[in-house]
């Protein structure tokens, strides 16, 4: 009988030792896939903040855009030039006087 216990004790010692790896080599991989995850999870982050800045720049860009290109509209209208020609350049049209008020 005896002899029959370490027979059982025998096979059972080198399963354990299996397991013991197995949950060695598992916690290895876990803390592996749960870095890589930990990774993933900050650059995507990263890239998240970028996006919304840059929907803000995109935004931002537009109405400029949209500013340049009411600019443009007016200073293709003769009446807005010769505006400007006036107020900012001084001119005035043959036969006018310019009067200035005093400062």
């Amino acid at each position: 009988m005896k002899t029959d216990r370490l027979k059982i004790n025998s096979k059972h010692r080198p399963r354990v030792r299996i397991r013991r790896s197995s949950v060695l080599i598992l916690c290895v991989v876990m803390i592996v896939v749960g870095s890589s995850a930990w990774q993933i999870w900050k650059l995507r982050s990263q890239v998240e903040e970028q996006l919304a800045q840059l929907n803000q720049e995109k935004v931002k860009l537009l109405q400029q855009e949209k500013l340049l290109n009411d600019e443009i509209a007016r200073l293709n209208n003769p009446s807005y030039i010769e505006q400007l020609a006036r107020e900012q350049l001084g001119l005035v049209k043959q036969g006018e006087i310019l009067i200035s008020p005093k400062n």
